[in-house]
């Protein structure tokens, strides 16, 4: 159990630093795309509103019993505003680093603490930061696409 929370620090540790090697292999990146979908720095930004969302669910697990947690859209959702990738990035390591702190000092039953969802049910503190890793998979994808362009 101790190495599967390890294993998930370690992930949610590296996205930043996948993000910043992506930006020294391809240079300045596209703010967006032809198509327009968003370009690297959107979806760093995008990574941010979900972090402090995910991270406020924990929160809310960690000081209420059972909690109800409503499904939202990330803040900024909308936002057309242009974007550029070192303050965004910056944002957003600071951001992880806040979750990953709040990680680190839980005791292993706190990991397990649960709410409930209005679409996934039963949700353990455990659960959403695996939701955030895949979350991130899916967008370090995007991001690297966003770069090859």
């Amino acid at each position: 159990m101790i190495d599967t929370f390890g294993e998930i620090l370690d992930d949610l540790s590296r996205t930043t630093t996948r993000i910043q090697e992506m930006s020294e292999q391809y240079g300045d990146p596209p703010q967006t795309l032809p198509d327009g979908e968003w370009g690297p720095a959107r979806i760093v930004a995008h990574l941010t509103d979900v972090e402090k969302l995910y991270r406020g669910r924990m929160q809310l697990i960690l000081t209420r019993e059972t909690p109800y947690l409503k499904s939202a859209n990330p803040a900024g959702e909308t936002d057309d505003a242009p974007h550029e990738l070192r303050p965004e990035l910056e944002a957003f390591a600071m951001e992880r680093g806040e979750t990953i702190s709040l990680l680190m000092n839980l005791a292993l039953k706190d990991w397990e603490r649960t709410g409930i969802h209005d679409r996934f049910g039963e949700v353990s503190v455990e659960d959403i930061a695996e939701q955030l890793i895949e979350h991130d998979n899916e967008h370090l994808a995007q991001i690297e696409a966003a770069f090859q362009h």
